[in-house]
């Protein structure tokens, strides 16, 4: 078994008298986990707390100093642009050139069948070109999870 990349020991979180996640221990070595669980049971919550979203009020996370990674969201959120424009924009914040973040995007965009639609309003899409949109704004920074 080869090292974990990811440690949660005892993670937490409580909002007032109301435990929310409770005692989370694991260890990750697979780059692709999946979280299954029944409605309500804190899926999102936990990744949320794992993406450093939420701030545990219990426990520990360690991830190499080298991990660059991504998250799509349930229900992702459009800036008011064209869906090109929204992907452009992580990359931007990342420090990429213009000439590489349209690049970045335009590939990204291509990679899950919406170059067709780059220019088109982001907020006008359906929700599952939006998920898309999303997808594609994730895979642009290439994260190594």
């Amino acid at each position: 078994m080869s090292a974990a990349w990811l440690a949660i020991d005892g993670l937490g979180l409580t909002e007032g008298a109301t435990r929310i996640i409770d005692g989370v221990s694991l260890q990750l070595t697979a780059q692709r986990t999946v979280v299954l669980g029944p409605n309500g049971a804190g899926k999102s919550t936990l990744l949320r707390l794992i993406h450093g979203l939420l701030h545990p009020t219990g426990g520990s996370l360690r991830w190499p100093q080298t991990l660059s990674q991504a998250m799509v969201f349930q229900r992702p959120v459009m800036l008011r642009t064209t869906a090109l424009a929204n992907v452009i924009y992580g990359l931007k914040l990342m420090g990429y050139a213009t000439a590489e973040c349209e690049q970045r995007a335009r590939q990204a965009l291509a990679r899950v069948g919406l170059e067709a639609i780059a220019k088109r309003p982001a907020r006008l899409l359906s929700g599952g070109e939006q998920q898309r949109v999303a997808l594609a704004r994730a895979w642009a920074l290439e994260p190594n999870c």
